[in-house]
């Protein structure tokens, strides 16, 4: 037997100087649900680009390395080994990982067999998948933070390099998770509150050994101010002009009462914040747009609401043309008359 493992050795190793590495390997199997110890085993599978050295390492139940299968795969990336005597591999009862891969072990494809004594059968990858996410609630400008796990810690303790990495999607833009821990951490500012109730859904992923789970999560903002009210318009009442009987005179004219100018900037609005990052929020995030046109359509535009002028387009005059909001010159040739060209 030392002498099949030596010569398998060395020809991986002389395939390994011959042919250039780049791809990835996406699949590795074998042909049967299960062997005896008596037969012998072949592995196939498929690589990214075709053409490449394929290495199928092999870890035993104590983590030992200690056989290694060489191959090439076709012009279409698919491949398989040489069938392998089932006792040149399996002596130790476990489970057994086989690795095919092209440069690096770890972005390679695994399979797992087990064997109890007499036959080795495939073992099933374990599921990666998220604990559930329950929903939260926060205030604005207070910090919410919470870990996120998964079900089967198998994944952290044994697949090296490949350890769960978790992100987030359609997350806000301040809101962050520790890709390592799965430690989500956000203080929603005064601007993501309103007079009542706000709730943000988004997305926490997790990818590991070539699998993604994803659980979605709502972020409730509680009420932060209270409804604005808007006070009626009073129309000024003018008394009605009496005649008398002997000389017709004239009433004093009423004078309708002006009641002082009130702001006009709603009431969300944070003074000490720049009023533009208001209207940027409005142009560009389509969730806060359809929440001021709803509540706040007292106002004509973002721009009133947060005490800015509207930005006006002009019609520019004769030799000018409208360029990036612009009146601009328009050079004009100038054509002579006939009798100057003799």
């Amino acid at each position: 037997m030392q002498i099949t493992l030596a010569g398998v050795g060395i020809l991986s190793l002389f395939l390994i100087m011959l042919v250039p590495v780049y791809a990835e390997v996406i699949e590795i199997s074998v042909e049967k649900s299960f062997y005896t110890i008596d037969e012998k085993i072949l592995f196939s599978g498929n690589d990214e680009e075709g053409s490449s050295m394929i290495s199928v390492v092999v870890k035993d139940p104590d983590g030992k390395r200690n056989y290694v299968i060489g191959t090439i795969s076709n012009s279409e990336g698919k491949f398989e080994t040489t069938p392998v005597n089932a006792k040149n591999i399996f002596s130790t009862i476990g489970i057994y990982e086989f690795t095919a891969f092209t440069l690096k072990e770890e972005n390679g494809s695994s399979i797992f067999l087990k064997f109890d004594g007499d036959r080795i059968l495939e073992e099933e990858k374990p599921l990666l998948q998220l604990n559930l996410i329950e929903d939260k609630i926060v205030e604005v400008e207070k910090t919410i933070t919470f870990t996120v796990s998964i079900t089967d810690n198998t994944f952290i303790e044994t697949y090296d390099g490949r350890d769960p990495f978790f992100s987030l999607e359609n997350a806000p833009v301040d809101a962050t998770i520790d890709s390592s821990t799965g430690k989500f951490l956000w203080t929603p500012s005064k601007s993501y509150g309103s007079f009542e109730d706000v709730i943000y859904n988004f997305d926490i992923v997790v990818k590991a050994d070539n699998q993604e789970d994803r659980e979605n999560i709502s972020i409730i903002i509680k009420k932060a101010y209270d409804e604005p009210t808007v006070e009626p318009t009073v129309e000024p009442t003018v008394e009605p002009t009496v005649e008398p009987t002997v000389e017709p005179t004239v009433e004093p004219t009423v004078e309708p009462t002006v009641e002082p100018m009130k702001s006009t900037i709603a009431s969300f609005v944070d003074q000490s914040k720049d009023p533009q990052s208001y209207v940027d929020r409005y142009n560009n995030e389509k969730s806060y747009k359809v929440w001021f046109d709803e509540n706040y359509s007292q106002y004509s535009s973002i721009y009133e609401a947060v005490g800015l002028e509207e930005p006006e387009f002009g019609i520019c005059g004769e030799g000018t043309k409208l360029i990036d909001g612009i009146c601009s010159v328009i050079q004009k040739i100038s054509e002579k008359p006939w009798w100057q060209f003799w």
